[in-house]
């Protein structure tokens, strides 16, 4: 039998955080092994447990969500983070994909939706709730439409220390002309997660373009 997922989950309010528990564990493939009341303990206890996954509130004392997803995600790049907030608000979305985490549902998302969060994000797979679609787009055609200049003497390699796999083969479906719709059905995915897996590759190979992140990863033989 597969193990359960094995999730940290970080809420500074005790009700919540005790019904979420009771929740998760009440699925046969998920469980809570830890819980933290704020960033700082998240932030150790991810250190120590090194779950397969972390659920975390954004707004919680002495360290927030994302400063304490950020900290994470420097020491340990391959952390599965899904933050939950009760708010959609622009900056938070866009800072979480920035960092690069995997994911952002809203805690008053019913309850299949959140599930579906946690077993895609275990996965691999990125996950934004559906209210936070129109933030994905635009932060992804604003990132289009950037002109930074890109020094090309930093090695892709080194651009490209934080793709995953699926990155790395979605790039390489990109390269061959796979369309975002095609590669949904191909990984059972909405169109909107294949945007949001392009626009972190972008960001994480600092390019503006997904021909560019294409064009460096050939030549570092990357695919």
């Amino acid at each position: 039998m597969n193990q359960p997922i094995n999730i940290l989950l970080a809420d500074d309010h005790e009700i919540f955080r005790l019904g979420v528990k009771q929740f998760i564990d009440s699925e046969k493939d998920m469980r809570v092994i830890d819980m933290a009341d704020n960033g700082k303990e998240a932030l150790e206890k991810a250190f120590v447990l090194k779950p397969d996954l972390i659920l975390m509130d954004i707004a919680m004392p002495e360290m927030n969500g994302l400063e304490a997803a950020e900290a994470i995600l420097a020491k340990m790049p391959n952390a599965k983070i899904l933050l939950i907030s009760l708010y959609d608000l622009n900056d938070y979305v866009k800072q979480s994909l920035r960092i690069g985490v995997s994911g952002y549902v809203l805690k008053d998302a019913p309850n299949k939706v959140f599930l579906n969060a946690i077993r895609s994000v275990a996965a691999g797979k990125f996950f934004y709730s559906g209210d936070l679609t129109d933030v994905l787009l635009n932060e992804f055609r604003t990132l289009q439409a950037q002109t930074t200049h890109v020094d090309n003497s930093v090695p892709a390699v080194t651009r490209q220390r934080r793709l995953t796999e699926r990155e790395l083969e979605i790039l390489g479906q990109i390269a061959t002309g796979v369309s975002n719709k095609d590669l949904a059905l191909k990984y059972s995915v909405s169109t909107r997660t294949i945007e949001t897996h392009r626009l972190n590759i972008m960001r994480k190979m600092q390019v503006n373009q997904i021909e560019a992140a294409i064009d460096l990863a050939l030549k570092q033989g990357l695919l």
